[in-house]
């Protein structure tokens, strides 16, 4: 079998049976496992023949600063279990100040490397303000969803705070089945991609798409390719919560399947290399 060697840029580790920390999450997708340590994703991707380089664990807490608990318990872990990386959180509608204080605190784990908001930022807020602002001065990475519909408030906010990188998550989430809402996400796509300092993450389709396969994926893959170009896009898998949409075998041969056509090195930099460089610097 051959070996695919993958830094995956967006993963989830919970306990919920220990600590409930996502609440949200589990009311939207009460299929998803409520444990999903790194032993049972790291038997995910052998069994898919991958072979895991890195990994960026990404928050998903909706508890008011539970994210800084999960930090702490994710810095703790132990190799193998350890992420190679840490994108954190902040509370949605918090003042300047806490913002900053809590920015500090997770910036006590060297695996810290930026902020996604699960729910509740308004992109022209006073939070969100500020924390586009301390992640610019700071160097870290505004790691976030953004839809079609908030693409031009997100584009006036991050006129305010040019120093700021960004990482678009799940493609920006297109909505699938309407020909329309495609060109609506298209068009959003665009406008982000036209920010040199953005970067694409092709990750979370099977949520919208409700599959995992080539078919499926490849309009939505080659539009990011086309508009972001190779070096400013890679892959993660999302799991557990894409698994609820096939395996993580099916979701790697439908990556492979789409890129087939690339070369060897453009075909590494998406799944390796350029996540590294974002998230995983020397």
């Amino acid at each position: 079998m051959t070996v695919l060697e993958f830094v995956d840029a967006h993963v989830h580790h919970w306990q919920s049976s220990v600590h409930d920390w996502y609440p949200m999450l589990h009311v939207t997708l009460p299929e998803v496992p409520r444990d999903y340590p790194p032993a049972r994703y790291r038997e995910d991707a052998a069994s898919a023949g991958v072979r895991i380089l890195g990994t960026v664990h990404v928050s998903a807490t909706t508890v008011p600063g539970a994210f800084l608990d999960e930090t702490r318990w994710l810095d703790a872990m132990d190799a193998p279990d350890r992420p190679s990386a840490i994108i954190g959180a902040i509370d949605p509608d918090v003042s300047p100040p806490v913002v900053e204080a809590q920015l500090d605190e997770q910036a006590r784990s060297p695996l810290f490397r930026g902020v996604r908001v699960f729910a509740g930022l308004a992109p022209l807020g006073d939070t969100a303000a500020a924390l586009l602002r301390e992640l610019g001065k700071r160097g870290l990475i505004f790691d976030q969803v953004i839809r079609a519909p908030e693409v031009d408030a997100y584009l006036a906010a991050l006129a305010q705070a040019p120093d700021v990188q960004v990482v678009l998550e799940h493609a920006g989430w297109p909505e699938a089945g309407d020909p329309e809402e495609f060109i609506q996400w298209r068009e959003g796509l665009a406008k982000l991609a036209a920010l040199p300092r953005v970067d694409c993450k092709i990750s979370g389709l099977g949520m919208p798409l409700g599959r995992l396969d080539a078919d499926a994926l490849r309009p939505y893959i080659e539009t990011c390719l086309d508009l972001f170009g190779i070096d400013r896009c890679f892959f993660g898998s999302n799991f557990p919560v894409d698994g609820l949409s096939g395996t993580f075998a099916e979701l790697m041969a439908a990556y492979e399947r789409v890129t087939s056509g690339l070369s060897a090195d453009e075909r590494r930099k998406l799944f390796v290399g350029n996540a590294t460089r974002r998230y995983l610097p020397a």
